[in-house]
Formats: C-alpha cells, structure tokens, sequence
C-alpha cells in the first residue's frame, strides 16, 4: 500500500501512511507483478486490438450539480487525453453496443465491486479483453461529482475518468507521485481544455499503443479553435457537499463484531460497517462498506451483527443479530 501511495515501504505505521488510508481511491487493487516489484511501473494487462473505440454514456448522477451535457462532455475531454498522444480514436455513439460503457452507480451495482458511499473507493474500470465488462467504466454514485472546484467541494469528475480511462484502455496502477495512474484520489487536476498528462503515464501508454503520428513525444498537445469539442459550463457558487461519516470505524483500532468466509472471500463486520478482502488478499476498499447497502432486504436501521455464515446448503448468507435471524 504505501508503495502505490507514493511512500517508502517502511511498513511502519506513521502520519504519512494513515493520511494515505483515509483518502479516496479508484477500487482496482494494486497489482504486484512478478520480476517487476523494484519497478516504479507494472506493465499492462490487455489492451484493445482495435483502434476506433466507441463510448455512451449510459446512467447519469442522480443527484449532482453536473448536468448531463457537462458529464458528457467531461467523459469526452478525459477520453481526449489519451487520444491526443496515441492512435487511438473514441467515438460517443447513442446505441447499446459501445466499447466502453459508462454509468453512474450505488452501492452494489452487479458487478462483483459495491461501491461503499461517499469517501472511499469512487471509481473502477474494466481491463480491455474479450469479457462483455472490458472497458466499462463505473462512478460512485454517492459522490459528490464536480469539476473545476476545490476538493472541499467534493470530488473532480474529470481527474478520476482521466485515471479510470487509463484503466480501460489497458494501463494498471503505478507508485509514481505525479502519475494520474496513482490508486489514490489526488485532487483536481486543473482545466480539462488544457490538461496534459505526466509524461511517465505518456510513455506507458506508448509502450502499448505508439505515438500519434502528429505529436511530438517532448511536446504538449495545442487546444486548436477550429475542432467542434462540447463546451464546459462554469459550475454556480452555491455547490454543496456530502459531510462524512462520523462513525465509520478505523479497521486497525477496532474488535470486528463478526468475520466470515463468503464466496472464497473474507469479510470484517463492526457496527453497521464491513472490510472485505479478495481472494487475493487486497482490500477492496480502505474505508469501509454499509452492511446494508451491500445485502439488500437488511433492515436500514441495523447497527451491528452477532455472527454472519455462508449456508452451504444453499449458499444463502445468513445473519444474526440477537434473537433474529436474516438468510438471504
């Protein structure tokens, strides 16, 4: 963790790591390759063998200050950074049949990664391949969107889909501090008319596609006058903010209510929260999950469980909290 976070794994504890812990981050875990682990970069996984991508739009924030017509023109301009410097070329089309389908969603969202609420994991994106999920890209719902703002504002919807479109064109986490391929949340990353990437996410991403034939590997690209791009509104001063949970419990100073094994994963009950770890020992997410939120047809008012099993009978997860049982 404190190798991706820009740190020097010391292992140890410190200001610097527990501030690391408590900022946002994309939900893709950070992946370790073998013969690779002194390297600041990990080479990718997939990438499209294509390069006319198509791209829609498919859910929208529900609650957000962003308009329609400003989140797609902010998934445009992030998609651009990418297509400025390589050959690759992304097409907004308006049918169901897109390389990269975007959606804004809550909570569990059927795709085997719940976001977990405001704060936490914000976005994830699908690795390219031939699976029907490569190169969708999904947003937390739950956050609070905005653009050209300060992070008290909430969180920039343009660096997170410049980071996530990395994801989905085939780029994996990187420990570099200036890479927009850090897992951590780095805050607004300035206009997105005139955003240029670090040039060590530029090379990365040569590695694996070229270079466009009209840029310079040492240039920045231009804004041209000419080129019909959506315009971006300036957002109003009255924004508002999602405040933070003030109960979430800290995972190393807290006795878990309850531990289980689900589905080959583990999973770390305290009070209405929950940790969860894959298969291959990464935590989803550093901040925890509503247990609610995550097994529909919960009570919204439970505020902690007793004991949690996966019946192997049915596969049905069962829940106590006192004298009550819940399977579902």
């Amino acid at each position: 963790m404190q190798r991706f976070g820009g740190l020097e794994a010391t292992g140890v504890l410190d200001e610097a790591t527990l501030k690391l812990m408590k900022t946002p981050r994309c939900s893709l875990p950070d992946l370790a390759v073998p013969g690779a682990r002194r390297k600041r970069t990990t080479p990718a996984l997939t990438k499209w063998n294509k390069r006319n991508l198509s791209w829609r739009v498919r859910t929208f924030p529900r609650d957000s200050s962003l308009g329609r017509d400003t989140v797609r023109a902010l998934m445009y301009y992030a998609l651009k950074v990418w297509s400025d410097i390589t050959p690759l070329n992304f097409h907004e089309v308006a049918g169901s049949n897109a390389d990269i389908q975007i959606d804004f969603s809550k909570a569990d969202h059927n795709d085997g990664y719940p976001f977990d609420g405001p704060g936490g994991t914000v976005a994830h994106a699908f690795f390219p391949g031939d699976h029907h999920t490569a190169g969708d890209t999904h947003f937390d719902d739950d956050e609070a969107w905005t653009f050209r703002s300060s992070d008290a504002h909430g969180t920039d919807l343009f660096a997170v889909a410049v980071h996530e479109f990395g994801h989905a064109i085939g780029l994996t986490h990187i420990s570099a501090i200036q890479s927009i391929m850090r897992p951590y949340y780095q805050g607004p990353v300035g206009d997105p008319l005139k955003y240029d990437l670090p040039y060590e996410d530029k090379v990365r991403i040569w590695q694996l596609y070229g270079v466009r034939e009209s840029v310079s590997p040492t240039a920045k690209p231009e804004a041209t006058e000419t080129d019909n791009h959506p315009f971006l509104p300036e957002l109003p001063d009255n924004r508002t903010t999602v405040p933070l949970r003030k109960d979430v419990p800290h995972r190393c100073n807290a006795n878990f209510d309850a531990v289980a094994q689900i589905r080959g994963e583990a999973f770390f009950f305290k009070g209405k929260y929950f940790w969860r770890l894959t298969r291959d020992r990464h935590l989803v997410s550093l901040q925890p999950a509503q247990i609610h939120r995550f097994w529909r047809g919960l009570p919204l008012h439970l505020d902690s469980v007793d004991a949690v099993y996966e019946r192997t009978s049915d596969h049905k997860i069962v829940f106590f909290k006192g004298p009550s049982v819940l399977a579902l």
